[in-house]
């Protein structure tokens, strides 16, 4: 048996929680949240209890996540679209590997300098 990815959730809204969150829960062994980033707070806390994710690990914003060392295999930004690419750019400067929602940022020179920073 292997081991699931272990991913950290930035945006726990209508794609992040009702999208990937039932898939991780219907999938455990596949994919595993260890971390959720949520500025609503009645949000987070439904996806933290459904995913048992501890006091720790749940956070109010995208840049409190940064501020910690790497906490998962894997980031899935589901933020919002203004948000992709600070939080896109920071996250690849952590370390992560990334699944971004579309649009992947507002303007072409964004998506282009994301592109560039990934590879």
């Amino acid at each position: 048996m292997t081991k699931p990815i272990t991913a950290v959730l930035l945006g726990a809204g209508l794609r992040g929680a009702h999208a990937y969150g039932p898939y991780a829960l219907a999938h455990p062994n596949e994919l595993k949240f260890v971390a959720v980033a949520e500025p609503d707070p009645v949000r987070r806390a439904q996806f933290a209890a459904a995913h048992h994710i501890p006091p720790e690990r749940q956070f109010s914003t995208w840049e409190d996540v940064m501020e910690h060392a790497k906490l998962a295999d894997v980031l899935l930004n589901c933020t919002q679209d203004q948000m992709h690419y600070a939080s896109s750019l920071a996250a690849l400067h952590a370390g992560y590997d990334m699944l971004l929602e579309k649009p992947m940022t507002n303007t072409l020179a964004e998506t282009v300098h994301l592109v560039q920073t990934a590879e």
